[in-house]
């Protein structure tokens, strides 16, 4: 059966997260019964991140079989689908596509909004006091390697390890906005929300950006930052292998 690849843009605020869950409004949820009811068929579908309930997507990808064009569907979807949830695109796929485990690298980014915002609001978090850019730079590249992040995950699974290879923290300043990028081969629980609640601590001068190596030695989450809210946080890309890294997570 011919697979499909698709990249799905989506507000997440009224979502429970992208895993379908009993009773909740879930991105899987509502994309699979817009796929069976314009496909005409039960399918199962695989998303590359199961994002938190509130986190958002510019460039979630999703792995399907199905023997009907789901390119050619692309357009019927999009008018089945609610509002808050996109196809950006529907392409055929190779053999076997796996949009989980066949990814190489996941970008991820945080928007921080400097001070009060009434329209940005649902996808930026208010940051106030406003931090130092700098000294956020300055600990941001200390996190950067292949390296046990147990200090920054919630709630891993048994036997998950905590082992990642984070390749990428940048922080950009975009008008009123800062923008936390970070890309890795995989990120556990909550990393990025730790990361960047981690990363202010050092903005607000509460701890230098030294601190950011005894944080992760001690491989205790109790040691970092807070779990900043969803708000602001966006998978913003999905690399596989033969992409143009050039043109993944800068939607």
């Amino acid at each position: 059966m011919p697979f499909w690849k698709l990249v799905l843009e989506y507000d997440g605020t009224e979502f429970a997260g992208w895993q379908v869950q009993p009773s909740e409004r879930t991105v899987q949820g509502e994309l699979k019964e817009a796929l069976e009811t314009v496909l005409r068929h039960p399918v199962r579908v695989t998303g590359a991140g199961r994002t938190d309930a509130g986190v958002h997507a510019l460039g979630q990808v999703v792995s399907l079989e199905s023997p009907e064009d789901v390119a050619a569907a692309r357009r019927s979807l999009n008018g089945v689908l609610p509002d808050d949830v996109v196809v950006r695109e529907a392409v055929a796929a190779p053999d076997g596509f796996h949009a989980r485990y066949d990814a190489v690298r996941r970008h991820y980014r945080y928007r921080l909004h400097r001070g009060a915002t009434a329209v940005h609001r649902r996808f930026a978090w208010e940051v106030r006091p406003e931090p130092d850019p700098e000294a956020m730079r300055a600990a941001a590249v200390r996190l950067t390697g292949h390296r046990d992040f147990a200090s920054l995950a919630s709630g891993t699974e048994p036997d998950e390890t905590t082992e990642c290879r984070l390749e990428r923290v940048e922080v950009r300043e975009r008008g009123a906005f800062l923008d936390v990028e970070v890309t890795a081969n995989r990120f556990l629980r909550k990393m990025v929300r730790t990361m960047v609640g981690t990363l202010l601590e050092v903005g607000w001068g509460k701890q230098p950006p030294e601190w950011i190596d005894e944080v992760l030695a001690g491989r205790d989450r109790r040691l970092a930052g807070p779990v900043i809210p969803p708000t602001g946080l966006f998978l913003s890309g999905v690399e596989y292998p033969g992409d143009d890294p050039a043109t993944e997570g800068n939607p």
